[in-house]
Order: C-alpha cells, then sequence, then structure tokens
C-alpha cells in the first residue's frame, strides 16, 4: 500500500462492506498506531487500566460465590505467563482494536487447561473460511465443518501453530454481522483523520519547540542614507559568534533586530489539537468527557467518581459479561455463571449510597401509605416491593405530654 500525499499510511485498506480476513498489514497498522499516537493510547491505557481492575466470581443462581470453583481457579492464573488482571486488559485492548479472540485450550476448566489472548495480526484464516464468512448456517454439519478448519497463528520467529477453529473464541466490539461473522470492523478506521491531525499537531509543536530557541538577527539599515552600507558576510558571522559566545553583554558598531522565529507557540493552539483528539477519541469508545478529564488532570470530584461507575457499569460490563459467558458455555456451566464486577472499588460505593438513600425513600413511602391503611398487596405494587408484613405504629407522645405516661 502507498502512503497518501501526507506520507502517512490509511488504516483500512478497501472499501469493502464487510471485513477482510488475512489482512495481516492492515490489521498490524491499527496495532502499531495505537502505540505511535499518544491520545489513542491514552484513551486505550485508560479503558483498559480500569476494565482489568474488574473480579472475576464464578457464582450460583442463588447468587452464592465459588471460590474455588475450576473455573475460577483457571481465570485466577489462565496461562503460563499472566494472572487474571494481565488477561483482563489484553481482552479489552483487543475489544477496543475490533476483535477478540481468546485460545482456550480445552473446554474442561482444570489447572492443566489454558487461555490465551492472540494477537489478530499473528493470524492467517483459511481460504475456506473466506467463502462462508456471511453464509447461514441451518445444520450441525455445516457448523462442524467450519469449527473443524484451522487457522495458522504466526509466531515473530516465523514459526507456526495450527489451532482448530472450535477452539478460539470470538468476540467483536461492535458486531459480527456485518458481512463477516467471524471479524468485526474496527472504531479505528472511523478514526483516521483524527489520529493523522493528532501526529501532524505533535509534529508541529517538536518543530516549534526546536525553532523557539533560535533567533533572527538583522542589522537596521538607514532607508534615507545612502552611504549606508547593508549588512556584510565578515559582519553576520562576527554576530552570530557573539550571539553563540559566553559573554552575556556585546557592543556593535551598528543597530541590530533581534527576533525570535517562534514568538508565541500557544498562539498556535497545538496542545489544544492534540486535547481535542483525546476527547474525539474517548468519544468514541463511549467513554464520558468526565471520566476523561479525571484521567487527563489526575483529580476526581463526587460527579467523576459517578461517571466512572457508570462508564463501568454501561460500557464495561457488557463486555466483560459477553466474555465470561462465551466461557461458561464452552465449560457447560449451565446451573451457575461466571462474572465480572467492580463493587470492591471506591468509586462504585457511589451506587451503594444511591442504593441506601433509595430504600430509606421506600421506607418513608411505606409509612405513609400504612397510616392510609392502605393494604400491603398494594404498597409492594406501587413500589415494586415484596414486604411481607407491615403495620403502622402511631408515633408516642413525649414524657409529661397530655396522654403521655
Amino acid at each position: 500500500m502507498e502512503p497518501d500525499e501526507d506520507g502517512f499510511y490509511p488504516i483500512y485498506s478497501s472499501l469493502s462492506p464487510s471485513p477482510k480476513f488475512n489482512l495481516l498489514g492492515d490489521d498490524l497498522k491499527k496495532y502499531n498506531a495505537v502505540f505511535s499516537n499518544p491520545a489513542l493510547l491514552k484513551v486505550f491505557t485508560l479503558q483498559c487500566d480500569l476494565f482489568s481492575l474488574g473480579k472475576i466470581k464464578v457464582i450460583t443462581k442463588a447468587g452464592v460465590e465459588l471460590p474455588n470453583d475450576p473455573a475460577a481457579l483457571l481465570l485466577n492464573n489462565p496461562n503460563a505467563y499472566q494472572g487474571n488482571t494481565q488477561m483482563l486488559w489484553d481482552v479489552m485492548f483487543n475489544y477496543m482494536i475490533g476483535n477478540v479472540y481468546a485460545y482456550l485450550d480445552s473446554d474442561v476448566p482444570t489447572e492443566d487447561n489454558a487461555l490465551y489472548i492472540l494477537e489478530i495480526h499473528k493470524i492467517k484464516w483459511p481460504k475456506e473460511l473466506d467463502k462462508k464468512k456471511d453464509k447461514i448456517i441451518l445444520s450441525k454439519k455445516s457448523k462442524k465443518e467450519i469449527d473443524d478448519l484451522m487457522i495458522e497463528y504466526t509466531y515473530e520467529d516465523n514459526t507456526h501453530m495450527k489451532i482448530p477453529l472450535k477452539k478460539i473464541i470470538r468476540l467483536t466490539d461492535l458486531s459480527n454481522g456485518q458481512g463477516n461473522f467471524f471479524k468485526g470492523k474496527s472504531r479505528i478506521d472511523s478514526l483516521y483523520k483524527i489520529l493523522s491531525n493528532a501526529d501532524k499537531s505533535l509534529n508541529a509543536t517538536n518543530i516549534n519547540i526546536d525553532y523557539s530557541g533560535k533567533f533572527m538577527v538583522a542589522g537596521q539599515q538607514d532607508i534615507e542614507n545612502v552611504n549606508d552600507e547593508l549588512m556584510g558576510q565578515d559582519e553576520k558571522e562576527d554576530i552570530e559568534k557573539k550571539m553563540n559566545g559566553k559573554k552575556r553583554v556585546h557592543a556593535v558598531k551598528s543597530k541590530i533586530d533581534i527576533k525570535r522565529f517562534v514568538e508565541n507557540a500557544r498562539a498556535l493552539g497545538l496542545d489544544e489539537s492534540y486535547r481535542s483528539a483525546y476527547f474525539f477519541i474517548g468519544s468514541m469508545y463511549n467513554i464520558p468527557r468526565d471520566v476523561l478529564e479525571a484521567y487527563l488532570q489526575g483529580s476526581t470530584f463526587d460527579n467523576q467518581e459517578k461517571s466512572v461507575a457508570k462508564h463501568v457499569a454501561y460500557t464495561l460490563q457488557p463486555k466483560g459479561d459477553d466474555f465470561l459467558e462465551a466461557l461458561a458455555v464452552r465449560f457447560g456451566y449451565t446451573d451457575k455463571k461466571i462474572t465480572i464486577c467492580w463493587d470492591h472499588l471506591p468509586f462504585m460505593q457511589i451506587f451503594k449510597k444511591e442504593q441506601v438513600n433509595m430504600q430509606n425513600t421506600q421506607v418513608d413511602i411505606l409509612n405513609k401509605l400504612l397510616k392510609l391503611n392502605v393494604p400491603i398487596i398494594e404498597i409492594n405494587n406501587y413500589l415494586g416491593t415484596d414486604f411481607k408484613t407491615a403495620s403502622y405504629e402511631q408515633p408516642k407522645p413525649p414524657t409529661g405530654a397530655p396522654g403521655g405516661a
């Protein structure tokens, strides 16, 4: 692929509506784009760091945690090199790239099993799959034929590993229903211009900082004096030598004018261009502005913590649920489920505080309705509660008051 007129290699490689297989260079460009653009990397690390703080649990249908369940033990140490925190970080990173491909060696959750998050740019898909990528499968036989296909996973030393498709859990960030059931589109494709502009603003900042330490020195000539000669080469070299010397005071024969190459770098708005790219990219990944500002400035307030908590509930929780539900299916878990939560983190306490406030409000309304002799069944229907019995107790008058003790 040829670079564009600005020397930037486009991240996308075709205008086809469906994601393409085996565009390893295209997938690698997305991967490298993250680590070469500070604004994009900042958004990725924010999201991945927050997601990796989640706590994985295996629970029964009744909500009882099973800390010694084989799946819980496996996910705590998913492979020979990673713990669950790093594994979760890689899951979210690949979600943000566009697709998660998790290699699960066995459908049996034992300590001998292994779970690895594959790097998409190292996957070579079988050509047979390209013909079936958008086909509707209606029989178990057809599905088994696809599951038995082998992908080729290439290591950096150019050696390969053959992996049957049935051993790979496939998840997409956006959708797998846009022309390819096995590979989804990436949000990075739509950020091409934003990333390009962010790169250019950083390059421009670097150039201006470099030139801010350089000066233009010119002789001041009297245009009305015909005998006033222009600055000669010897004078130019003498001034340059003096400007670069260690002396703080210089005596010169003629008046000279000194100006910086860059008088006011702030007026160019280059740093603001980077900030704009950061917030735009963050919004593309559904990260609230309050959350982005909290991570950019390094401080949080109540409204920002509430935004982080909502971001976890509305954006990160669904991604985690999809991943762990896919694992539960592979393990054949029907009487228990694998979950992820962030309730142990301080900013999630705001939800507990709101829940307590809501319960107090329900109790106040309950007392008012009981005072009006409203039946408990109707109260439950109104409040959405499940009280079995309740009665209103008339407040006692203070001691010494009429009717008191």
